[in-house]
């Protein structure tokens, strides 16, 4: 279970002075927020009010200034292998090929040659790279190389995927595709997944929960729960009210940014 509680956190304006004189803007406001263990949760918001910044902080790699973040009871002091991050431009190394990107982690972590053949042939047969072992980042489509980082994260055996708009710089097709095979992972291997994303169809299709965010500095602003059985249909009625009812939500936030703006 992720817990997080009144989390604050703050940004230099110029990240680049080295001093505290630089100003500094608040990203996240004061959240708090509660994922079960196996729920697919989705952050949605606008563009820069904080929702990455959050999941960075979910995977050790950023700290708040005020409040907590705590796995289990347990507060979050950095990355472990118990959370895996999918990012949206995929991170995988040039000089590798599919197996070999697949295996860094669990040779990182020194697992036996057995060990690693067994469990990346498990996680290329899972995401569907059957053929494709041997094959080099640049030759791969864009849906391919995902797939890649997928199988890189889900072959650690992680208790948490977190994933920051992983599908964003897709096609539509690959898109709905690799959404349907997350889906199926998830349930499968009983991933807590925290989700990223701009899509309210994405949030509506694979949500247990959608948290709706302000815009920055980010507080939540509503949280919405999907009960809607899989394999979900985007054409149900129920389907296209919840998204339509984040998209309201978001027109809001437009128009009170529009407002600040006018009066500031």
């Amino acid at each position: 279970m992720i817990s997080i509680q009144n989390v604050t956190k703050y940004f230099k304006k110029n990240h680049l002075r080295k001093d505290d004189t630089d100003e500094r803007f608040r990203v996240l406001d004061n959240i708090s927020l509660t994922i079960q263990d196996g729920e697919f949760v989705s952050f949605i918001g606008p563009s820069g009010c904080g929702k990455s910044t959050l999941l960075r902080m979910i995977a050790g790699l950023l700290v708040a200034d005020r409040g907590k973040v705590l796995v289990d009871g347990r507060e979050i002091e950095g990355p472990g292998s118990d959370r895996m991050v999918v990012f949206q431009d995929y991170v995988l190394f040039p000089w590798m090929n599919v197996r070999n990107n697949i295996a860094a982690g669990l040779k990182i972590r020194k697992e036996s040659r057995e060990t690693v053949e067994k469990k990346t042939a498990w996680a290329i047969d899972l995401v569907g790279l059957g053929g494709f072992e041997r094959s080099y980042p640049h030759q791969l489509s864009g849906g391919m190389k995902q797939r890649v980082a997928i199988a890189r994260a889900i072959v650690m055996n992680p208790d948490i995927l977190l994933m920051d708009e992983p599908f964003g710089a897709l096609d539509s097709f690959t898109r709905i595709s690799l959404q349907e095979e997350l889906i199926q992972l998830c349930d499968k291997n009983h991933y807590t997944t925290c989700l990223v994303t701009h899509d309210c169809d994405e949030a509506v299709y694979l949500s247990d929960r959608i948290v709706v965010f302000t815009s920055s500095p980010a507080r939540v602003q509503e949280i919405i729960q999907v009960d809607l059985p899989r394999p979900r249909d985007r054409n149900r009625p129920e389907f296209i009210e919840i998204r339509n009812h984040i998209l309201r939500l978001g027109r809001i936030q437009a128009k009170q940014q529009e407002r600040q703006g006018r009066c500031s």
